[in-house]
């Protein structure tokens, strides 16, 4: 069940959120990592400390603001910036961002001046004003901003952001190796903030997963301390499919007092795909007693509790889950799947078939679904009295594997299991009608495997047993005889590689067929030879020697 399907969170975190030792600088590193959701949150809760400086807090509060849209609250912190501390540029150059998106580009130009003219030299002052120009929309005012960004090279070709905001221009081409390369070029001038690490390590990773991580891997032993840089790396690692580095990072993560919720919640499920099941667990009822609504943590307590095969609890813990759907809370396959499994474990088989149906119905496309519920069909129906829903049962396990076959990239092992459901369609069947269809679908099925693997005794075993179950007591026309001869053909050629009791197993019931079968037409004599061959194979049979004492 390793699948990414449970881990539907963002790197957003959640309102609660521990004291920063950073301050409200964790805020802006995160909004100049691009992630503005994170920076809002750390900025709102550290606004008022006294470590804050609020002319460039109300300035990223800002730019978060004109992001998604809303130019009056942009403007509204813009103007308390300002009021702050009038000497602070990035204030002005806000205003003349939102200047522009609202077309007014006179006015933007008179805010940008101001902001120049606070320090004419000051080349980040110049790289954000070519940011916001390039914001507003980069064909219209190309000009504008490579003006804006020569003029800061000309201020000082040695200011990280100028490189940064290159590789962030590259980053929209999407061509990232030609961002990376900026990215990296801005640390020869600034390799102590972790933004150029990580916007590295964001582009770079399409390309070269080991280098981005590597890249992330500098940053944090420069800055154990970063959050940003720890949960970057934890991310790639999770990115990358390696769930115990990732884990083991994480773990990092949630140690550090600025971490979010929700990083608390990933890192439960990080504990899972580490088949760490029970810590996962815990933490993940310790996430529900501060949180009861959470969704995710529901669904890990409930998975959790089945892959440690507490039936009972896996079962009372998926009720207040299912209960907890919503249009933003949605269930998977997977969900239902294991359901059916918890619920098959303890018996309750018509509930079980229910949830596997769920799991088809809720994700089409998905295959194996399609497995688990044929087999539960097919346990259904061993355990069922009624010969006519006994055989129903049996059809609908054939029907859903023969889905899967026809959907998913099967194997030969697949093949073998369906020429299994047909004999039992076929053993079942209440009419003659369905027993021929089934005969054909079973033995055209063990042909198909039996051509890819012509050395394996258990498949010329099931195409005996296939003949076997249609020609019934009657053994006169010896359907079966061909088949078992080249198992037993198979068996002698493959010597000890076959366990020894599974081997005379095989053997015990070829003989005795084919002697079954000379019986049938009166040779008692090869009979005979075929159940002596038997009695060498199983020489404590004292009931079979007595047997063929008695032949003539």
């Amino acid at each position: 069940m390793k699948s990414k399907f449970i881990l539907a969170l963002t790197l957003m975190g959640s309102t609660t959120l521990a004291c920063f030792a950073d301050g409200y600088m964790d805020g802006v590193e995160y909004y100049q990592a691009g992630q503005d959701k994170n920076a809002e949150i750390v900025l709102n809760q550290t606004l008022n400390d006294a470590s804050t400086v609020k002319t460039e807090a109300y300035y990223y509060l800002g730019c978060i603001a004109l992001n998604r849209g809303n130019s009056t609250e942009a403007n509204a912190y813009f103007d308390k910036g300002i009021e702050a501390d009038p000497t602070f540029a990035f204030n002005y150059v806000g205003k003349g961002s939102a200047a522009l998106r609202a077309g007014n580009k006179a006015e933007a130009e008179e805010f940008f001046k101001q902001a120049e003219k606070i320090n004419k030299k000051d080349a980040k002052v110049k790289v954000e004003i070519a940011r916001a120009y390039y914001d507003a929309n980069k064909v219209t005012y190309n000009n504008e901003y490579n003006k804006y960004l020569e003029n800061a090279k000309k201020a000082n070709k040695k200011e990280a952001t100028i490189y940064i905001f290159e590789g962030d221009m590259f980053a929209d081409q999407k061509n990232y190796g030609e961002s990376a390369g900026y990215y990296d070029m801005s640390l020869l001038f600034n390799d102590e903030s972790p933004i150029a690490y990580v916007k590295y390590a964001n582009t770079y990773f399409k390309i070269n997963p080991n280098e981005a991580i590597a890249k992330l891997k500098q940053i944090v032993e420069k800055k154990p301390n970063s959050l940003l840089a720890q949960r970057e790396l934890a991310e790639k690692y999770y990115e990358n499919d390696q769930w115990t580095l990732a884990t083991e990072e994480y773990k990092h993560v949630i140690d550090n007092p600025n971490h979010f919720q929700s990083d608390d919640e990933r890192y439960v499920v990080l504990l899972y795909f580490a088949k760490n099941y029970t810590e996962s667990l815990q933490r993940a009822q310790a996430q529900l007693d501060k949180n009861p609504s959470s969704f995710l943590m529901k669904r890990m307590r409930f998975i959790n509790a089945a892959q440690l095969e507490k039936w009972e609890d896996a079962e009372r813990y998926a009720e207040p889950f299912f209960a907890a759907g919503s249009e933003d809370n949605l269930f998977s396959s997977n969900d239902y799947s294991t359901y059916g499994d918890v619920l098959k474990k303890l018996g309750k088989t018509d509930a079980a078939l229910a949830a596997y149906e769920k799991a088809v119905t809720i994700n089409p496309e998905k295959t194996e679904p399609l497995k688990d519920l044929s087999s539960a069909y097919s346990v259904a129906a061993g355990d069922e009295q009624d010969p006519a829903k006994q055989a129903e049962l049996y059809k609908k396990a054939a029907q859903y594997y023969q889905q899967y076959i026809d959907k998913a990239d099967f194997s030969t092992n697949d093949m073998f299991v369906l020429a299994g459901r047909y004999n039992n369609v076929m053993a079942s069947a209440q009419n003659n009608e369905d027993k021929e269809a089934a005969f054909k679908k079973a033995l055209e099925t063990i042909d198909y495997v039996l051509a890819k693997v012509p050395d394996d005794y258990r498949i010329s075993q099931r195409k005996a047993r296939i003949y076997l179950v249609y020609e019934g007591s009657d053994k006169k026309a010896g359907l079966a005889k061909d088949s078992y001869e080249l198992m037993i053909k198979t068996l002698e050629g493959q010597g000890d590689k076959v366990d020894a009791g599974r081997r005379a197993d095989a053997l015990k019931e070829a003989y005795n067929y084919i002697a079954s079968y000379y019986l049938a037409n009166g040779n008692t004599a090869s009979a005979k030879a075929y159940y002596e061959k038997m009695l060498e194979v199983d020489p404590t049979n004292d009931a079979l020697r007595q047997y063929i004492s008695t032949m003539k």
